[in-house]
């Protein structure tokens, strides 16, 4: 873990089109933002300029074009793992928050979260495949308990409506996704993101960590109409 280096694609392009992220990205930046004084178009050429970016603002990462070279790359330094506490009182401070109340007060509303699929590297999908699930050329789908799904008149692979309420009031629904049991608590559900992000309004986020609340979505989940 945190350990930094280097890698090198070992296959041949599927095709001569082919782009990198960092191609598209840049590609998406410039056309979004064609004044930007970024140099996108350096970047794309030269992963070194960005590793040199990266040098000047992230702590631990000063001499990164060196560090990454070295036999078996660097690792990101962390002070708490060698325990030094950067706290005013030099040692570790623990805080508490309350717990809020994760049961909606509605029996026909779930929890749901969001996750990743075996062939899935944060948003790049490989496949739609989930080895993990046993799922095979799906990803449009909903994880449910067969007890939630009988209440709600659903069978195996059902089509159905996910509609999610943000706190702000407004609503968000994906339309025509299948019914999959799973062994979830009763009153849970799951689902992959990106596909499930559209669920998640803009005041959707934890008031902690002002984080998205992917693992906390409350939805309504009917037969497709």
């Amino acid at each position: 873990m945190s350990n930094v280096q280097l890698s090198m694609g070992k296959k041949k392009p599927a095709s001569p089109h082919l782009r990198s992220e960092l191609a598209i990205l840049g590609g998406m930046a410039r056309a979004t933002l064609p004044d930007s004084a970024t140099p996108w178009e350096e970047y794309v050429a030269d992963y070194d300029l960005v590793r040199d970016s990266m040098s000047r603002v992230l702590p631990g990462f000063e001499g990164f074009n060196e560090l990454v070279r070295q036999p078996m790359g660097f690792r990101i330094p962390q002070p708490a793992r060698e325990r030094i506490f950067l706290t005013p009182s030099g040692r570790a401070e623990f805080s508490h928050a309350p717990v809020p109340n994760a049961i909606p007060d509605d029996a026909d509303v779930l929890v749901l979260q969001t996750m990743r699929s075996h062939d899935q590297w944060n948003t790049t999908i490989y496949s739609a495949d989930d080895r993990y699930r046993g799922i095979k050329n799906l990803r449009e789908l909903v994880f449910m308990n067969a007890d939630d799904m009988r209440a709600r008149g659903l069978s195996e692979g059902s089509f159905v409506d996910v509609t999610s309420t943000s706190r702000d009031g407004s609503t968000r629904t994906l339309t025509r996704y299948r019914a999959i049991t799973y062994d979830l608590p009763v009153g849970a559900a799951a689902g992959y993101m990106p596909e499930m992000n559209a669920l998640v309004g803009a005041a959707d986020y934890s008031t902690q960590s002002d984080q998205p609340l992917m693992k906390n979505i409350q939805v309504r989940i009917a037969a497709a109409q």
